[in-house]
């Protein structure tokens, strides 16, 4: 498909819902408004299909170049899957600023994706911490042109953060969610030491055990289930929408803390698998190649089970030593397992459900690759 047609005036004025799709676009049955319907790149659980209508995902778009300071002057570049709503939140902002956009043709590479960044003279990006890391590690330096690049799709690690502005990437640490359109809260370019600003379309709050909730103009009006060969379509309900994640509004700044399903008990501490994660790469182990899993276990609660995408027994065995001399008892490793690929979503998110349904599996059975390394 030609992805440049959705930064046309004849998709934004088609009155028809769309589900984007990697192989295409699929009408859906007719509901209130012309929308458009992406499904979730979350790790876990079922497929879920959030429909947003065009007239939504044009005032994110507004906000968001508000934001960044995007101008009809401006590229913006697009290397994510279009049919996910950071891509399509790319042509989206595009179209709303009149400004030219560019592809990234093929499967990602970072030198590729650094030749192509200069050669389009992109201003404006987004990223996943994955390509961030890749383009890090190769030692590329920020192109000239670049005026901003929004890192979405997950937490953006302080240590890769230093990193990265180092080479002089014009980073901005950013929060969204599909039901979103896209971000809600952002860096402020030449302000990223006061955290993550609410976009002017957006207001927050908490409740009362920590959670984050949303409301403004840009979010989802329903949901589709498919059932079968058949389609059910679902109304949001209420102004306000309850996030999967824990934090605080402070005036129109946002602190996110952790999902509200990421804390387990662990000999009855609490244990943040996703943040041993960050120890283990701020220690040497590579980000986007481990996996720290929580696995029930009948005395303990839950054991720590650490994951890797095919690396180093030696590697893997001096992180862990230097990681479980600082930290508490509760929190060890209860083994460690390799594996030659993690599960991935198109957007190169680790499928943390069913790789966590194959080391379970793997328990079970008593295979030989889950005896303890090192």
């Amino acid at each position: 498909m030609d992805v440049h047609f959705l930064t046309k005036d004849a998709f934004w004025a088609d009155e028809s819902s769309l589900l984007l799709q990697a192989n295409g676009l699929e009408i859906m049955p007719e509901n209130s408004e012309s929308s458009v319907v992406f499904a979730t790149s979350g790790s876990t659980g079922k497929p879920r299909f959030f429909a947003l209508s065009k007239r939504a995902l044009l005032v994110s778009a507004h906000a968001v170049n508000q934001h960044l300071q995007v101008d009809s002057a401006s590229v913006w570049g697009l290397c994510l899957p279009w049919w996910h709503v950071g891509g399509f939140g790319v042509l989206a902002r595009a179209f709303a600023a009149h400004s030219a956009h560019a592809v990234y043709p093929g499967k990602w590479n970072p030198q590729e994706a650094w030749a192509w960044l200069q050669r389009e003279r992109v201003t404006h990006l987004s990223l996943v911490p994955t390509q961030l890391h890749d383009l890090v590690q190769a030692g590329c330096s920020a192109p000239p042109a670049l005026r901003a690049v929004v890192i979405g799709g997950g937490k953006l690690a302080d240590d890769l953060a230093v990193r990265a502005r180092a080479l002089h990437w014009p980073i901005l640490a950013s929060y969204g969610m599909t039901e979103a359109g896209s971000q809600i809260a952002t860096q402020l370019p030449g302000a990223e030491s006061e955290g993550l600003k609410l976009l002017p379309c957006w207001r927050a709050r908490t409740t009362p055990d920590g959670g984050i909730e949303i409301a403004g103009e840009a979010l989802f009006h329903g949901q589709w289930f498919a059932q079968n060969d058949d389609w059910r379509y679902e109304a949001r309900v209420g102004e306000w929408y309850a996030t999967q994640d824990m934090g605080e509004v402070v005036g129109t700044h946002l602190r996110i803390h952790h999902r509200s399903d990421s804390l387990v008990k662990v000999l009855g501490e609490l244990v943040n698998p996703l943040a041993i994660e960050e120890s283990m790469v701020e220690l040497g182990l590579p980000l986007g190649r481990i996996v720290v899993l929580a696995l029930p276990e009948a005395r303990r609660q839950h054991e720590l089970v650490l994951v890797h995408e095919n690396l180093d027994r030696a590697l893997i065995g001096r992180v862990v030593d230097a990681y479980h001399q600082s930290c508490p008892g509760f929190a060890k490793m209860s083994f460690v397992h390799g594996v030659s690929s993690f599960p991935r979503s198109d957007l190169g998110k680790i499928q943390r459900q069913a790789l966590r349904e194959s080391v379970i599996v793997a328990r079970a059975t008593r295979k030989s690759s889950l005896a303890p390394e090192g």
